[in-house]
């Protein structure tokens, strides 16, 4: 059986990365095409549905990281 993901520890690794990058919720939201409360609930792990892997890619790169660096697991 595979591993899940925990997307409050994905949400908080996240916001560790942007934090680095001194990037503030809202200038890495208009980096990637998404509404500022979109990345909160990202960050916070609120969503009722997943994050494509479209944006995750997005959100890497911006971070200058790899998906398998933000990737957290129960």
């Amino acid at each position: 059986m595979g591993r899940q993901i925990d997307p409050r520890g994905m949400g908080l690794k996240i916001a560790f990365f942007r934090k680095k990058q001194r990037l503030t919720q809202a200038a890495l939201a208009d980096r990637i095409g998404i509404s500022t409360r979109y990345m909160s609930k990202i960050e916070c792990g609120d969503l009722s549905h997943s994050v494509s892997l479209p944006i995750l890619d997005r959100i890497a790169e911006e971070l200058d990281t790899g998906i398998e660096d933000l990737m957290a697991y129960k």
